[in-house]
């Protein structure tokens, strides 16, 4: 009876501690629909963190941003360990950038890259992802909660 609370307090800390990919992103591509699993990053320092100091992404597994305002975002790679593909999508949830195979920072300063118009949503997926699926961008995006 006394170990209950104790196993209680491991698998709770193993729940909240690991990413929750439960959240889905479609992208309309060349290839047909592409279904990434995705973790949010809605607040101010999920989004700073980011994917900083993780080991990799599985295959159709990304990280979505959502943001509260409509403006023109950059992003940069400090201790992202993984190259990865960034898509930068408008509040009509079409995507308005690209950025492929984005490296890792590697030395500082590290490199921005930006959307270069007003987005509201950002998705970071293994590089690779865009060219493997026909992603480009205006093509449309359905984020389903």
């Amino acid at each position: 009876m006394t170990r209950f609370p104790y196993i209680f307090i491991i698998v709770a800390t193993l729940l909240f501690a690991s990413p929750a990919f439960c959240d889905t992103v479609e992208l309309y591509s060349t290839g047909g629909v592409r279904r990434v699993e995705v973790e949010v990053a809605s607040t101010r320092a999920e989004r700073a963190r980011g994917l900083m100091f993780r080991a990799g992404l599985k295959e159709n597994h990304g990280m979505w941003f959502i943001f509260n305002n409509d403006n023109r975002k950059t992003f940069w790679m400090k201790n992202v360990r993984f190259p990865i593909d960034i898509i930068f999508i408008d509040k009509d949830f079409i995507i308005q950038k690209i950025w492929r195979s984005v490296p890792p920072c590697k030395e500082e300063p590290c490199a921005v890259y930006s959307s270069g118009t007003s987005v509201r949503y950002v998705l970071e997926v293994a590089s690779g992802f865009c060219e493997k699926n026909g992603v480009l961008e205006n093509q449309r995006v359905q984020y389903t909660p």
